[in-house]
């Protein structure tokens, strides 16, 4: 099952990275090395401290002082040590910094699907779920699996490395130690394999429920205060989070346990190695003393790899499913086929007649239309109000106008030339959007309102601002247009967050306008304002509204009534409200006498 994850995983993720995934085996095997010739040396140093005639009933040659070369024999055990450990704190570093950037350009991936990938393919997926996959999915995939992976192989080619040093000197202890290794590995992981695979199975669930509570929280405290539910998203909140911490909990408590189990076991290795060694060396005490000392530094060498070892293991198993499901989400979003789509042209596209949509069919799921055989001409100059009940299909034909939603079939044309993924870029460059949701970003004034362009005309932000009906407001903060936008108490109202939406529209100077309930939340005074400065554009100006307000509909030289994501009959306001009995119904509902 690792294996299974871990090679979809580098397949999808790893291009570019084999040599380098590759250059941390050897960079581990080195590791290993340092340990095997560290340890090896030690039974020389051992020997030379406490029987001068080692050098020469040993190593074949005679040495005038055997404590200075056992000295230097030590020195250079040190030495290696040092070295080893050097080695590994700089290998450390550029696993971490590997590990940082493949962590960066995983989730730059995926943003970059979002930003990238037509808005139908990404509209399916929430905003906590994009949140949750850049945020989390990422960051536990590689910090839980790969990097547990790479610490995993390091540990094992130490442990490798040292049992192949005492195989060669000592066959019957090493082959005991080798045991133990089996031993330990095998009865933790059996111990800990069916509580890590109820771990595994639940806690990405867990996290991604409790990270979804947190969002819900802070993102609608107004609305909850509103209904007094406080002690209902508290307590949701708190399951959840009481929940994801319980299995977390439970999770380190399981990682915490193998050190505990491994000094355990080396306790009675050591003991059983001792009495063998007894045997072996019976009546050569010298000898008993630097084997004695060879396989406990062997064994604690050990100790600490067997313990990383089983940490890895259990951190793998338990992360495995946010594994899986970035896995899923890579297949999900087709990234072997995914193409940028974008067009980087600054270019203009002609508007001097009139926009034609003709015969307009559009579906999300490819079955049932939401926009059935759709007609519609629109002129230039015409202040068109799209209305209908929630559901009629009003802001979809929106997102189609703007070409973020390609149509099943039909045409849509602008002065006779038909618009296609190739020329819509041109077509945006003439338009300006204000969606009913308005988001205001933590920036000033002007980059608010500037939003999306490399420079920034204050004059521009000023001219829109105006425009907007809103400067009167911002030229009172003690910076002006340079103030940090400010959105609640002490800030910005809703209203005027709208009109700071519609000044962000305006600043382009765009010649089509489209506006989907962007005065929804304007009080009369400064609605019937907007309206006024619609009116007064819309000699140079197009503008295409999805309204209920009444000062808007009226001011519209042409109404489209929607049902069923059909037009029913094109007007003014008086001719649809004297022709059919159910506009007029709508309007009365709609509360806007």
């Amino acid at each position: 099952m690792f294996l299974e994850n871990f090679i979809r995983f580098i397949k999808y993720f790893g291009k570019g990275r084999y040599l380098k995934l590759a250059g941390f085996s050897v960079l581990s095997f080195i590791a290993g090395l340092l340990e095997f010739i560290g340890i090896a040396l030690i039974y020389p140093f051992i020997m030379l401290i406490i029987d001068p005639n080692f050098s020469s009933n040993f190593l074949n040659f005679k040495i005038s002082n055997n404590s200075t070369f056992g000295l230097l024999i030590g020195l250079f055990v040190l030495l290696i040590f040092l070295t080893k450990n050097i080695f590994m704190i700089a290998t450390q570093y550029i696993q971490n910094k590997f590990i940082s950037n493949w962590k960066k350009d995983i989730t730059a991936k995926f943003m970059e699907y979002y930003i990238y990938s037509p808005y139908k393919n990404i509209m399916s997926t929430s905003s906590s779920d994009k949140l949750y996959i850049l945020e989390t999915l990422s960051s536990i995939s590689i910090d839980g699996y790969i990097m547990r992976g790479l610490n995993l192989l390091t540990n094992v080619i130490i442990i490798v490395m040292v049992i192949g040093f005492l195989l060669c000197k000592f066959p019957i202890p090493a082959i005991i130690t080798l045991l133990f290794v089996s031993f330990s590995i095998i009865i933790q992981n059996k111990f800990f394999k069916k509580q890590t695979a109820i771990i595994a199975h639940t806690m990405a669930q867990k996290y991604k429920d409790y990270k979804i509570s947190v969002l819900e929280n802070i993102n609608n405290l107004k609305e909850i205060k509103i209904l007094s539910s406080e002690n209902i998203f508290f307590d949701s909140y708190y399951n959840y989070e009481k929940e994801y911490r319980k299995i977390q909990c439970t999770q380190g408590f399981y990682s915490s346990i193998p050190p505990y189990i491994v000094e355990t076991l080396i306790v009675i290795a050591l003991i059983i190695l001792t009495y063998f060694l007894t045997l072996q060396n019976k009546g050569n005490n010298t000898e008993l003393i630097a084997s004695f000392g060879i396989i406990a530094a062997a064994l604690f060498r050990i100790a600490p790899a067997l313990n990383r070892i089983q940490t890895s293991i259990i951190n793998i198993n338990t992360t495995r499913d946010f594994v899986k499901q970035i896995n899923k989400e890579y297949e999900k979003a087709d990234f072997s086929n995914f193409k940028k789509v974008f067009h980087n042209d600054n270019k203009k596209m002609d508007f001097k007649q009139k926009i034609c949509l003709k015969n307009i069919n559009f579906s999300y799921n490819n079955s049932n239309h939401v926009i059935k055989n759709l007609s519609l001409e629109i002129k230039k100059g015409d202040f068109i109000g799209i209305i209908g009940l929630s559901g009629t299909g009003k802001s979809t034909l929106a997102d189609i106008i703007t070409g973020l939603l390609p149509i099943d079939s039909g045409e849509i044309t602008i002065d006779g030339t038909k618009l296609d993924e190739n020329n819509f870029t041109q077509f945006r460059q003439i338009l300006g959007y204000v969606p009913q949701q308005i988001n205001i970003l933590d920036k000033s004034f002007k980059e608010n309102i500037a939003w999306g362009c490399k420079k920034i005309d204050d004059e521009g932000v000023i001219k829109a601002l105006k425009a907007a009906k809103i400067y009167d407001v911002i030229e009172k903060y003690p910076h002006g247009i340079n103030e940090k936008a400010i959105i609640g108490s002490n800030g910005l109202s809703q209203g005027q967050k709208q009109r700071l939406a519609i000044a962000r529209a305006l600043y382009r100077d765009p010649e089509i306008i489209i506006l989907d309930e962007a005065t929804s939340a304007l009080d009369v005074k400064v609605e019937h304002e907007i309206t006024e400065m619609f009116n007064q554009i819309r000699k140079s100006k197009t503008i295409i509204a999805i309204a209920h307000r009444l000062s808007t509909l009226k001011s519209c030289n042409k109404l489209i009534y929607m049902q069923d994501g059909q037009i029913i009959d094109i007007g003014t306001f008086e001719e649809l409200s004297n022709k059919h009995e159910d506009f007029e119904k709508l309007i009365k509902l709609s509360k806007i006498y």
